[in-house]
């Protein structure tokens, strides 16, 4: 359970529609186009972190750390990265004081309708 557990933040990878999100929030957002959705809170631990560089990268989206910092119970409270979509949509953020509360993180729609294809900050 508590392995299940861990693995609940971890990005998912879905061959079929490649959508994914670290909180489980995995979506296809409409028929015509999937959704990627990376919400950075404190129940993100250091391993997770490499999983969703490594899967970013593996469809070709390379994500920088520029740094993280964990408290005493490895759980995340503070990062800035870099990420690039190649396909002309990139961006970077900082945050400190993150919490298992914390929506914040970055979203890629390639919905051909997305009301806004891109976007950095804090989430739904």
């Amino acid at each position: 359970m508590k392995n299940l557990l861990k693995t609940l933040p971890i990005l998912l990878l879905f061959v079929t529609f490649s959508a994914f999100n670290t909180n489980e929030k995995i979506s296809e957002t409409k028929p015509n186009g999937l959704k990627i959705e990376i919400i950075f809170n404190s129940n993100l631990q250091p391993d997770d972190l490499i999983s969703i560089k490594k899967k970013l990268a593996s469809n070709g989206i390379p994500l920088t750390y520029k740094s993280f910092d964990f408290n005493e119970n490895n759980e995340l409270i503070a990062i800035s990265y870099d990420v690039d979509c190649n396909d002309g949509f990139k961006g970077g953020g900082e945050k400190k004081n993150i919490t298992s509360k914390t929506k914040w993180g970055f979203f890629r729609d390639y919905a051909e309708d997305a009301e806004s294809p891109f976007g950095i900050g804090n989430l739904k």
